[in-house]
């Protein structure tokens, strides 16, 4: 039997529906400076830390300052001479000029050793950008790190007499050994709060690549997690850094964990290339 086919008409009043291109949308636009920062109390009865950082809104205009403080622990009102100092350095900003910060740490250090008498201080590590230009100032243990291109970098030496013990040791004072067994080998050499202070910093500020991403942060992060860990947060967007770096030290579990603050800014730029 024939099998009959049925076909079908388009109504006269319908016509084919017109296929549209596809559209492509544009990825919203990063700023050219992101900012995130975490603290935590770690084991310990009081918050000792400080932190703070310039108005983001303002960076194109003012640029930006960010500041950490570590209250030296065992000494008087270290948590109190911390968050003065990144008070007031905030509240100089942003007439303070990159010239104008080291004579400042020095009085703010004279000050301190005048009103706690040599007997309190604070670490202190600060950044100030001016457009893709960079300049900091370290005093004592806080570390400043870079990743860029997936390598990470040390921008500042940490300011503890196990350095001024290795030199000696290496100009045959003693055996090398002996630096690092040194029970003072981790004291501060600088800090807020001495007489006279000389901070670790740049003498010519250099410019940031895009996609750099720099960690300001207290012996209580970077004590903790090694640089590979550190090194891997800091290659997430900057609110996902922060709560993988205090995630790992809550993983780490320290019995003595120390106060741990950080802030992590990351530079997108404004189109220019990297070079």
């Amino acid at each position: 039997m024939k099998k009959e086919r049925t076909w079908f008409r388009r109504s006269p009043g319908r016509k084919r529906k017109e296929q549209k291109e596809p559209e492509t949308i544009a990825p919203e636009a990063l700023p050219a400076l992101e900012a995130a920062n975490l603290q935590g109390l770690g084991n310990r009865t009081e918050q000792q830390d400080a932190f703070g950082v310039s108005p983001l809104e303002r960076y194109e205009s003012d640029g930006l300052l960010a500041v950490l403080c570590d209250g030296m622990g065992g000494m008087a009102e270290g948590g109190r001479i911390a968050a003065e100092t990144v008070e007031e350095l905030l509240g100089a900003f942003p007439e303070m000029k990159e010239t104008d910060m080291e004579p400042w740490l020095r009085r703010r250090s004279g000050r301190v050793y005048r009103q706690f008498r040599g007997c309190g201080g604070t670490t202190l590590v600060g950044v100030m950008l001016k457009g893709r230009m960079l300049s900091f100032w370290c005093a004592g243990d806080s570390d400043l790190l870079l990743l860029r291109e997936g390598v990470l970098y040390s921008l500042n030496t940490r300011q503890e007499f196990r350095n001024e013990l290795v030199l000696r040791a290496l100009a045959g004072a003693f055996p090398l050994e002996e630096a690092f067994r040194d029970g003072q080998a981790g004291a501060l050499s600088e800090y807020i709060g001495k007489e006279e202070v000389c901070s670790d910093r740049t003498r010519i500020a250099f410019p940031l690549q895009p996609e750099d991403a720099l960690l300001l942060c207290s012996d209580g992060v970077s004590d903790t997690l090694t640089p590979v860990q550190l090194g891997r947060a800091m290659a997430l967007p900057p609110q996902a850094c922060c709560e993988k770096i205090e995630e790992d030290i809550r993983k780490a579990a320290r019995p003595n964990q120390d106060n741990y603050t950080a802030i992590l800014l990351k530079y997108h730029g404004k189109g220019e290339r990297n070079r």
